[in-house]
């Protein structure tokens, strides 16, 4: 019922003076009659054991002001955003027909992904919002856990990709969105077949081939794209040799990034 909708996910917690701030630019939006459709976000690492912890800003968007996919300059490769980041007008959720596929973990890659063509104006507030805790053995980004459940990762992946294919014609009218969306289904696709390579069997190796084949079967130019690039092109490397590299590529950005 509310204006705004925002998830917070229940092994989370939000920084109550952030909290404070964004309430008061929402409600100065509101005092001004303008609508956005998007209002981003930090969040912050809270990766049990670390003493450091990782801030996610939102690189490369304009800061403290309305601005749309156009006045974004630059996407950076690997940047993208995550439900921890983002809170969507409630009416653009509605309107949109986002519909989550039910019991199935992952899907918040599918929240925040399917409502992006529908963004027309956003604004990033530089504050620390969101704690993202991380650590637990038996949380779903565990990456054993996601292991175990990466049937579902593949089918989160596969909805991205009907839903980038289907909505082509009408997205790379605007570059920018375009862009940013084929980049997000690349880092869904890198995780995808890094888990399904660390688990080691022949089963799992099968099914990363098996979801290649399914992106380059809905869309070859995409696939071509993506299978090039320097992800896709990790993530396939041959022989074991190839999947070793594969792995301590995955562990480098681990290091980097901070995540499970």
């Amino acid at each position: 019922t509310g204006k705004y909708f925002k998830v917070v996910d229940s092994d989370d917690w939000v920084d109550l003076d952030s909290y404070k701030k964004i309430l008061d630019k929402l409600r100065e939006f509101e005092q001004e009659n303008t609508q956005i459709d998007m209002l981003l976000a930090n969040y912050v690492y809270e990766k049990e054991g670390a003493k450091r912890k990782k801030v996610m800003r939102q690189t490369g968007f304009p800061r403290n002001e309305i601005f749309t996919w156009s006045d974004i300059k630059h996407i950076h490769k690997g940047h993208y955003i995550l439900m921890h980041s983002v809170i969507f007008r409630t009416k653009l959720l509605q309107e949109c027909g986002l519909k989550l596929p039910e019991h199935t973990f992952y899907v918040d890659n599918l929240y925040v992904f399917e409502p992006l063509p529908y963004v027309k104006n956003m604004y990033y507030l530089d504050v620390n919002f969101y704690r993202y805790y991380i650590g637990r053995q038996d949380q779903s980004v565990n990456e054993t856990v996601m292991i175990s459940r990466i049937d579902q990762q593949i089918r989160v992946t596969k909805l991205m990709i009907d839903y980038l294919v289907v909505k082509k014609q009408e997205l790379v009218k605007n570059r920018r969105l375009y862009q940013y969306m084929r980049n997000y289904l690349e880092i869904i696709m890198t995780v995808s077949s890094v888990l399904l390579i660390r688990s080691g069997t022949q089963e799992h190796l099968d099914k990363k081939k098996e979801l290649w084949e399914y992106l380059k079967s809905k869309d070859k130019r995409l696939y071509l794209w993506m299978r090039n690039g320097i992800m896709g092109g990790t993530m396939n490397l041959p022989g074991r040799g190839g999947r070793k590299i594969s792995v301590e590529g995955y562990k480098i950005c681990q290091k980097l990034f901070g995540f499970n």
